[in-house]
């Protein structure tokens, strides 16, 4: 295929999005479609050039394989190199294993697949896996090593039906990307058979499945459609709008930019060919992989200072980008040359060398532990709690549906005592870790429980995180068990944002109507890391205020407005954080070394007992109150 300046341009209107929305620069919201940008691209170019030479007999898998080597490992293994060192220095035992999972993972290509089955609810945050960003390269090496295999058996057994092949594949991914976002969208984020849409529809426009416009008119409608769907979607997008809709806008703006230019420069083809974009472009590999880890290792602490001001924000840029030209520079263009003088068993063998070696020192990573002798003891037990287990507490998968898969327990969870008063616990996690400690602060109250992940205890729905789960347990609750089953108390709890707050007081309204007696427990407070990380590095950093100065801000104001709305509709509001705060100051441990949260927010055992019988004494006080009047 022949040099096109405009694609490189076009890697620079992916790559900038995907900097600024990780940097948290405002006004890009939907930065992160830059990576479907980039699929779209890699579909085009790279089945373009197989298709090319496979028709004129001079396609080589060995050479394919070669070149895909020299133009991704190189820059990768040394992001990985140094991304270790840091990891090594800062990573809390646990965290060092987890780090050593994620690199044998991305050096094996199967980084996607690791981050789509531990990416779970409980999981540290995005801001604290150096190598989250591996799992779109991920994605496409396996792209890489299915592509031309499936192409060369297409083009031997069908030569003349082989242009549907990807068509075909865009069809049937689409629709299992479609179905599979309705149960689990982690899988749909990550998972290959669900991205492989956003490829095929590159690699129709390279085989020329797609017509492509001819005359200037046309082709300049075409660009200028791709690149307003483009900034549109960048732009005005943000996560909450549905995946696919962002993904599929973005494809398609990033497919409509390339057809625009495919039989001559169209304007949005000249634009994108102007000699800033194409120099962005050129360096975009290398400024993907280096942003996110320089991104992660800022905001823990390491490189200058944890504030994310506009002057940080620009040194995080400004750095990425001279290490990436660097990069580029002193790694990828050197290495790329090497396919024309070095043969390829010392590529393959290199390169096989390099990946064992990883491997192996991931592998002594999980002998030693994590090498906890790094850190003081008690750094080292505090640390342990970013691998709590929390199952058994929030009843996971009988009383706690954490995935689709499970099935509620109603035997189990809501089991009524007639010989005891019955309350029933409903929300989303935030009321699954209350349980236990409510269950063991009231022996004399049967405590049942009804929640589910990200499931608000609503009547009706409306929640933007509502799930299929979820309305399926809230109607069994409020629509059937309610309606046929007499309990005491009725206790709403959940993870509450502002937006919840409407939702709360038309279901209020209605379990009043019902003549049901309600009472809510309010927000927790919440860190914007998890609490056993800024303990530990409380006592690293000699910085006894860490943890409160890395509280979510706005949760005391959200609970005073709940308060209000509460009493205004005449249920029982228990201010949960009140039940742990005192004058601005939270408590952070439950005892001796035990945090109360074992992530940015849910409770661990000790917390939850502790917390719940703060919340017992409330509740007693609530209940006297009542039965004076």
């Amino acid at each position: 295929m022949k040099y096109r300046a405009d694609i490189d341009g076009l890697r620079a209107l992916a790559v900038v999005p995907v900097v600024l929305y990780h940097v948290g620069v405002p006004g890009f919201g939907g930065g992160f479609v830059g990576v479907d940008i980039f699929f779209v691209i890699s579909g085009y170019l790279i089945c373009g050039m197989i298709d090319a030479d496979i028709r004129d007999g001079s396609f080589s898998l060995g050479n394919f394989y070669q070149r895909r080597i020299l133009r991704i490992l190189p820059a990768l293994f040394v992001m990985l190199l140094v991304t270790s060192v840091l990891a090594y220095v800062y990573c809390l035992p646990v965290e060092l294993v987890d780090f050593s999972k994620s690199l044998a993972s991305a050096v094996g290509s199967v980084a996607n697949v690791y981050f789509a089955q531990t990416a779970g609810y409980f999981d540290g945050p995005a801001e604290t896996m150096p190598l989250l960003h591996t799992w779109s390269l991920g994605v496409e090496e396996q792209f890489y090593f299915i592509a031309p295999l499936l192409m060369l058996l297409v083009y031997r057994l069908v030569p003349r039906r082989a242009k549907l092949l990807f068509a075909v594949v865009a069809v049937l991914s689409l629709a299992a990307a479609i179905a599979m976002t309705t149960r689990n969208l982690t899988f749909a984020f990550y998972l290959a058979p669900f991205r492989a849409w956003e490829l095929a529809l590159g690699a129709m426009l390279a085989v020329g499945f797609v017509p492509v416009p001819e005359s200037s008119f046309w082709k300049n409608c075409c660009g200028i459609a791709g690149l307003l769907l483009l900034f549109g979607v960048i732009l005005l997008g943000s996560a909450t709008v549905p995946l696919l809709v962002m993904t599929s806008l973005a494809s398609v703006g990033a497919a409509l930019v390339i057809a625009s230019s495919e039989s001559g420069p169209s304007m949005a083809g000249r634009l994108l060919s102007l000699p800033s974009l194409v120099a962005i472009g050129l360096i975009s590999y290398s400024w993907y992989l280096w942003h996110w880890p320089l991104i992660v290792f800022q905001r823990t602490d390491m490189l200058f200072g944890l504030e994310q001001t506009g002057s940080v924000k620009l040194t995080l840029i400004t750095l990425s980008v001279g290490i990436a030209y660097l990069s580029w520079k002193l790694i990828e263009l050197p290495f790329r040359s090497l396919a024309r003088r070095t043969s390829r068993a010392v590529i393959f063998g290199a390169a096989s060398a390099s990946m064992a070696s990883v491997f192996v020192l991931c592998g002594l990573v999980f002998v030693l532990k994590g090498a906890p002798s790094r850190f003081p003891g008690r750094v080292v037990q505090i640390g342990a709690y970013l691998n709590y287990d929390s199952s058994a507490e929030f009843r996971t998968g009988r009383c706690f549906l954490l995935t689709h898969r499970q099935q509620f327990d109603a035997e189990t969870c809501l089991k009524v005592d007639p010989a005891r008063p019955n309350y029933l616990l409903v929300g989303d996690s935030h009321a699954a870790h209350l349980w236990f400690g409510l269950a063991a602060a009231l022996p004399d109250v049967n405590v049942m429980q009804a929640t589910a992940s990200l499931c608000r205890p609503a009547v009706l729905p409306g929640s933007r995180h509502d799930t299929s789960t979820c309305r399926r347990l809230m109607e069994r609750v409020f629509n059937d068990f309610l309606v046929n089953n007499k309990v005491d108390k009725v206790l709403l709890a959940a993870s509450w944002k502002d937006e919840d707050l409407p939702i709360l007081s038309t279901t209020l309204a209605i379990l009043k109507s019902r003549g049901v007696d309600v009472t809510v427990l309010g927000p927790i407070v919440e860190y914007d890391t998890a609490l056993p990380r800024l303990l530990v590095d409380e006592i690293l950093l000699d910085n006894p205020s860490h943890a409160r100065a890395r509280r979510r801000p706005g949760i005391r104001e959200r609970d005073l407005a709940m308060s209000r709305l509460v009493t205004a509709q005449g249920a029982t509001y228990l201010s949960v954080y009140d039940a742990m705060c005192r004058d601005d100051r939270c408590d952070e441990f439950a005892e001796a070394d035990v945090p109360m949260q074992f992530d940015a927010g849910h409770l661990t055992a000790k917390g939850a007992a502790e917390l719940g019988r703060r919340l017992a004494v409330a509740f007693g006080k609530k209940l006297a109150r009542a039965n004076d009047i």
